[in-house]
């Protein structure tokens, strides 16, 4: 369970947090006073603060220079009122995560919590490069083959160095977790860490997310907004799916990375920040840079040093200790005992390609550890594992000659869920999903529901518009990119049939 201090002096705030975090993953430590709140970060370690820049016995900015004298890695979010936002501001650009203005908005307020929470944990949770134990961290680079040895010697010679770094491989390889072993493995490890999905947020807002905002720069910017350039001076910004960045964010970043200067969205104050820019593709950016998809100077830029991560399939040795990890981690997360996998369960799961990688693996364990009874992992307890193509959202044609031509486009989940479904009729199996995890007390439970919605959501958008993409898009209100970058990252085949 994750910790929040809140430190304020108003019981209704505090009364606030505790209502509406109550029953969930995260407990409300509160404070009254700036003395019990850096006794509490003393003692408790939270994940992260709420911090009012009024209290009783001290001002925002002298409190919050305190706590990073206590845990530089520990996520503030400021609270103030109106009158106080040039405050705010101020500690954002000390390094404080985010600042929220009085009366607070319960989705905002519930949005950046969760956001500081994962800040912490992708800044603490430590990387293991050896093999790990039963009890350890649940984010691991586990192996030994050969392909993984490399990698990790290329995390030895870039980590201490300032260079920005590509991370190269497939979806669900893991560039994130080379991402944040390059971060605690390098000189800036003491400063703010943060991770960005250029595919997961709208164009229109990825500007604002990177360089931040004047009030009034556009449509609801009602106040300045500090992005996450500016928040991580110093620090290092992981930039996950960097060939969806549309062109003319591809500009503004290149002059980051080569004058360390910028503006904010509807500003005209140049601004500079010393970042360390991680990227991560699964895309040819070679290709894309020939077809003018993405900027030739930029990516040399952001090319410094390259690590490729292979995918599951040529890691060969590592699958048996990956398959035994994740049955311990899925023991811990649902309180199972399973004590092994059966020896036809090994075989069956050797004998698949895992077009999905280590990501598809850790989801095919966890789901066959659900539906366990015993101690033993048997085969009937796996998932359906889906046939190459599909779960590579390739198209396949089967024709037959005894029919007269006819031709459909079905879109199916293939991440080897036994109860994903593109029936839009149905939501069965998302009602079984909450049911199934709630007894088991998951602490995945939101992501794990809202993965499975987006997927039954888009799968049927996607039937009815006979898999089209750009259709599919205009349905959804969402870009082609992002529809294109979900469909890969959820398993979703689009699989043409002729009959």
């Amino acid at each position: 369970m994750s910790q929040l201090l809140v430190v304020d002096d108003e019981p209704a705030i505090v009364a606030m947090f505790e209502h509406i975090f109550a029953g969930s993953d995260v407990e409300i430590l509160s404070a009254g006073t700036a003395a019990d709140g850096l006794s509490i970060i003393r003692d408790t370690k939270p994940d992260a603060v709420m911090l009012d820049v009024v209290l009783p016995d001290g001002n925002g900015l002298d409190v919050f220079e305190q706590i990073k004298s206590l845990d530089a890695q520990l996520p503030v979010v400021v609270m103030t009122g109106g009158q106080d936002s040039q405050t705010a501001i101020t500690a954002m650009q000390q390094g404080a995560l985010d600042y929220l203005v009085k009366p607070l908005d319960v989705r905002s307020l519930n949005k950046v919590v969760r956001q500081a929470i994962e800040v912490r944990r992708l800044m603490v949770e430590p990387i293991e490069i050896e093999q790990p134990d039963e009890s350890a961290a649940a984010s691991s680079m586990i192996g030994s083959s050969p392909a993984m040895r490399e990698v990790y010697k290329a995390i030895g010679r870039v980590a201490s160095q300032s260079i920005s770094v590509l991370i190269r491989g497939e979806s669900g390889t893991g560039k994130e977790l080379v991402a944040r072993a390059i971060f605690q493995n390098g000189d800036r490890k003491d400063k703010p860490f943060i991770a960005l999905n250029c595919a997961a947020i709208p164009e229109a807002l990825l500007e604002s997310e990177l360089f931040g905002h004047e009030k009034g720069a556009f449509t609801g910017a009602d106040r300045k907004r500090i992005g996450k350039i500016e928040q991580c001076d110093g620090g290092t910004l992981f930039l996950d799916e960097i060939g969806d960045m549309e062109a003319p964010l591809q500009s503004k970043l290149l002059r980051v990375l080569q004058e360390k200067q910028f503006e904010r969205v509807g500003g005209s104050a140049t601004l500079s920040a010393d970042v360390r820019i991680l990227a991560a593709t699964h895309q040819d950016i070679e290709s894309m840079c020939k077809e003018g998809k993405f900027r030739e100077d930029l990516y040399y830029r952001l090319n410094g040093y390259t690590i490729s991560l292979p995918p599951l399939s040529q890691r060969e040795g590592d699958l048996d200790h990956l398959i035994e990890y994740f049955r311990k981690s899925a023991n811990r997360e649902l309180g199972k005992e399973i004590s092994r996998v059966a020896p036809e369960a090994i075989e069956r799961l050797r004998a698949y390609s895992w077009p999905g990688n280590v990501r598809q693996l850790q989801s095919v364990i966890h789901q066959a550890v659900v539906q366990s009874t015993g101690t033993v992992l048997l085969p009937d307890f796996l998932p359906p594992l889906s046939d190459d193509a599909a779960s590579r959202g390739t198209t396949t044609t089967q024709t037959s000659k005894a029919e007269s031509p006819a031709s459909s486009t079905e879109a199916v989940p293939a991440n080897g869920s036994a109860e994903a479904s593109a029936d839009p009729t149905s939501d069965e199996s998302l009602a079984q999903l909450i049911a199934r995890h709630r007894s088991h007390h998951s602490p995945t439970l939101y992501d794990d529901v809202i993965e499975e919605a987006e997927r039954t959501l888009i799968a049927s958008v996607l039937n009815d518009c006979n898999g089209n993409l750009t259709e599919a898009a205009r349905l959804l209100g969402i870009t082609r990119t992002t529809v294109r970058t979900k469909v890969n990252k959820l398993g979703i085949g689009i699989r043409k049939v002729v009959e």
